[in-house]
């Protein structure tokens, strides 16, 4: 079912929201989501989101690694579209590695100089203190609790011509299959996103959208310096 009532400003673009609920998920309480029709963003209400150590225990059963060919193999096809077309070289660093870090380990062997950082694996802060050439975010950008400040964080540690690759699904365009979509139904999922958020949040940073598909990729490219001469 969905409330039409507009109940508060989006986090993203400001536009009023408007509440849809899962109705088929009423123990132990309804799940709400903020919908913004404005930007394209929905949030998953802040009172369902999971804890800390929730949150973890969820992550900790994932089996991410080069054991696995279908995990290589999503990270092989990001690359090819996020960042071989824009990018080959420089310094580099995976947001959001995980506790295995194959997108890291696949880029160096392409001879990127990376690092990387997660908040629960590897929560090496000093990362923030360097400018990088390509910073990625595969999977990560739906996890996240305040991601218009973390993409204003990104984009400063980017340097002129830099691009950030991220890959989070897209979401479907109406509400009955938003509820019907799987990928909502992780737990962890608080946030989604369509191109047109995006746009919104790189409209306030000195970048352009160099790139997105119909799917779960966007790519924002940082504006080259301009000369004084």
């Amino acid at each position: 079912m969905s409330a039409k009532s507009f109940v508060a400003e989006c986090v993203i673009c400001g536009a009023l929201t408007r509440t849809v609920i899962d109705a088929q998920l009423v123990k132990p309480k309804p799940v709400r989501y903020a919908v913004c029709d404005a930007c394209g963003f929905i949030r998953k209400a802040p009172t369902t989101h999971p804890s800390p150590s929730a949150e973890k225990a969820v992550y900790d059963q994932h089996r991410n690694s080069f054991d696995s060919p279908g995990y290589v193999a999503m990270f092989e096809r990001f690359i090819a579209k996020a960042v071989d077309p824009f990018i080959t070289r420089g310094r580099g660093l995976d947001f959001g590695s995980g506790p295995g870090p194959v997108l890291h380990q696949l880029l160096e062997r392409q001879g990127f100089s990376m690092r990387h950082y997660d908040p629960y694996y590897h929560p090496i802060s000093d990362v923030f203190n360097d400018r990088y050439n390509l910073i990625t975010a595969t999977e990560v950008f739906e996890h996240l609790s305040d991601p218009k400040a973390t993409f204003a964080t990104l984009i400063e540690r980017l340097m002129p011509g830099g691009i950030l690759a991220v890959q989070t699904m897209f979401h479907p365009a109406n509400d009955a299959a938003f509820l019907d979509w799987w990928y909502r139904r992780d737990a962890t999922h608080i946030g989604f996103f369509t191109p047109t958020t995006f746009h919104h949040l790189a409209k306030h940073h000195p970048v352009r959208i160099a790139y997105h598909d119909t799917k779960n990729i966007v790519v924002i490219q940082k504006h080259e310096t301009r000369s004084n001469a």
